[in-house]
């Protein structure tokens, strides 16, 4: 049986939570988006509130509403001083986080998708901190560049929505963007070309929703693998067919092999990993049924912790601290937010 964490403390949000990080140098403070719809109007609006963490408490210091909601958040992982939002409207807004607990500052608003698709997910390009892939609605992927304001558009799109994607990091593969769709689609996209270098249509049930690539913080030593979380509950393992793994690379038209799986139990809809130093564990965010610690080695993997509590509804947002002494999760329509242990287990 699989052992169930701890939980270290539990507040209830204004508005339904979409998504979560906490502060990479301030583990006392976690940023959350919200997304709520008006029923009656259609219309979508939001809020980023951000709350401080003490001991066994939760309390909210400052919320900052916006006019569209909020579906995904990111901290810039070589300034954390700068938050960016994915938001309804198909707006990006770049925030300037302050010393102080009240300082949120907008800094910057754009429009991605002038016919208003939402943005699904934002990922900063962990090499090129001016750069952040966006995924959205209508099926497209695009790269936009924060110092010049342009946006580049994939070529290779989704036949229904894009849920999510991720960068390449290490060796050849900085040059690769993966995106994965409703269409059960796994896309590898060239950034420099407009060709795709492969798409994997048949391997997922249902749509991909979390993918999570090889970098200098995960699987460094297994730079051939890539995860991917879909809908149909499963979390899977893929062969990247590295033809050297010292300096990885794809090659065009040669799909990977999937090497393991496992239901989880939920839709399988992030993935994150820990921030300690050699430790394989990821975070699993399984929507209708809770957290998840998963413990890697090497392309296997095996659940080594299980939280839900009241987390009731659909588990969208979840984080570790810097440290990797706490995990914060939240689930959408009965908006809880709760705190709890990666390592301590319930008594």
């Amino acid at each position: 049986m699989v052992a169930t964490s701890a939980r270290l403390a539990k507040t209830i949000s204004s508005l339904p939570p979409c998504c979560l990080r906490i502060h990479p140098s301030d583990t006392t403070k976690i940023y959350i988006g919200t997304y709520k719809l008006e029923e009656d109007t259609g219309t979508k609006h939001g809020s980023l509130d951000v709350y401080k963490y003490e001991t066994n408490s939760l309390s909210l210091i400052v919320s900052v509403a916006t006019n569209s909601a909020i579906l995904d958040i990111k901290f810039n992982p070589q300034d954390p001083s700068q938050l960016i939002s994915a938001h309804s409207d198909g707006h990006l807004i770049v925030w300037k986080i302050g010393q102080d607990d009240q300082e949120i500052t907008k800094l910057q608003e754009v429009t991605i998708d002038e016919e208003c698709n939402c943005i699904t997910s934002v990922f900063y390009n962990p090499n090129n901190p001016h750069q952040v892939l966006v995924t959205l609605t209508n099926g497209y992927s695009a790269i936009y560049d924060l110092s010049s304001n342009s946006t580049t558009y994939l070529e290779t799109q989704h036949t229904l929505e894009c849920w999510t994607g991720s960068f390449g990091e290490l060796g050849q593969l900085n040059h690769v963007v993966y995106t994965g769709g409703d269409d059960s689609q796994l896309i590898a996209h060239d950034l420099r070309t407009s060709s795709p270098i492969w798409a994997l249509s048949r391997g997922h049930d249902a749509g991909v929703v979390s993918i999570l690539s090889p970098s200098s913080q995960c699987n460094n030593s297994n730079s051939n693998l890539l995860w991917t979380g879909s809908y149909d509950d499963h979390l899977r393992v893929w062969d990247l067919r590295c033809i050297d793994k010292s300096n990885p690379s794809l090659m065009e038209g040669l799909l990977p092999k999937k090497i393991h799986e496992e239901n989880l139990g939920g839709g399988v809809w992030r993935l994150i990993p820990s921030p300690r130093v050699n430790d394989d564990r990821i975070l699993s965010c399984c929507m209708y049924d809770g957290a998840r610690i998963i413990d890697t080695n090497g392309s296997d993997f095996t659940v080594e912790k299980y939280f839900k509590k009241d987390h009731e509804s659909m588990c969208y947002g979840g984080d570790w601290s810097s440290d990797g002494d706490y995990v914060a999760t939240c689930s959408f329509y009965d908006k809880v937010v709760q705190i709890w242990s990666p390592d301590k287990i319930e008594k």
